[in-house]
């Protein structure tokens, strides 16, 4: 399976968990996968895990589950993960150096797939319950988010029903009043959406290619891809009802687009994601570490053969 096979393969898969949830926000409604090895799958993984039907948010690889007292029962179909791992290459003639991308994937089970001893039976209830206690914690409420958004750029709240634009030369967010919007929870998925963009900021992750995207183009559209992605990931944790933009038109409009551009998903997952955690405050060191970004670098990389082997966390 080369690049571009895996390209296709995670965007088809996000594709019909976004065609089969209607929502982009439900994607991510869902609690956290986390592997055997007590790290959260995150950004694109989470997304491709987020619509599997198994009640367990355990994973692992075949070795995985074998070393935690389990076997994978026969006929069980995998889920393929991914991640990009970095490397030094030395030219061995001038001595100079040059950063080398490799996207590496893994094929994954739910624990449900597969048959325990009691010791791992024990392990998988364990990490079930660290699941449902970050579920828990996660849940704040929609002004807690704004307010606990530490450098926040200023937010005016115009007396006109007028669009709502993050300008970021002014590092100023404008959103209609709360009254002019259909109910309170699209308010605040705006509000959420523009935060998604802010955090692009050159002072905060400095994720603009340009400040002058236009209106439609590439730049713009991956963009509004990684703030689509935050505000329905932030709505989520603020158990926001559902978007009513989330209709047949607007998730054809997204399919369509992630299929003309297969690393588009790989690329806004991982950042939409970093987004959302800056906004909340979140740090990825915790006692039960966090999934590796993946594929912060989907734009950069190289074209390399990718490497399937077990996965390392």
């Amino acid at each position: 399976m080369n690049n571009s096979q895996i390209y296709s393969a995670i965007t088809e898969k996000i594709i019909a968990n976004l065609e089969t949830a209607g929502s982009w926000m439900k994607l991510w409604q869902v609690p956290s996968p986390v592997s055997m090895n007590g790290h959260y799958y995150r950004g694109i993984n989470r997304l491709v895990l987020s619509s599997d039907p198994y009640k367990s948010r355990v994973y692992g690889t075949f070795q995985q589950i074998r070393a935690n007292g389990g076997q994978v029962r026969k006929g069980e179909k995998s889920t393929i993960v991914v991640f990009w791992k970095n490397s030094i290459d030395q030219d061995v003639t001038t001595g100079e150096t040059k950063k080398l991308f490799l996207l590496k994937f893994y094929h994954i089970f739910n624990s449900e797939q597969a048959d325990f001893d009691e010791q791992g039976m024990k392990k998988i209830a364990e990490l079930q319950n660290l699941v449902s206690e970050k579920a828990n914690s996660d849940h704040l409420e929609a002004e807690a988010i704004i307010e606990g958004y530490e450098g926040r750029p200023d937010i005016c709240y115009s007396d006109k029903d007028d669009r709502a634009y993050y300008a970021p030369v002014a590092d100023l967010i404008s959103v209609p009043d709360k009254k002019y919007f259909s109910c309170t929870s699209a308010f605040y998925r705006t509000l959420f959406h523009e935060l998604g963009h802010s955090t692009g900021h050159p002072k905060r992750l400095n994720r603009f290619d340009g400040m002058s995207n236009s209106f439609g183009d590439i730049p713009y559209s991956k963009e509004e891809l990684v703030a689509e992605l935050c505000s329905s990931f932030l709505a989520g944790i603020a158990n926001l009802d559902l978007d009513i933009r989330n209709s047949a038109a607007y998730i054809k409009g997204w399919t369509s687009a992630l299929r003309d551009n297969q690393k588009w998903i790989m690329w806004a997952a991982a950042r939409a994601e970093k987004a959302a955690d800056h906004i909340l405050g979140t740090s990825s060191s915790s006692a039960m570490t966090e999934e590796r970004t993946t594929a912060e670098v989907v734009s950069e990389a190289p074209t390399l053969e990718p490497v399937c082997q077990d996965l390392p966390f």
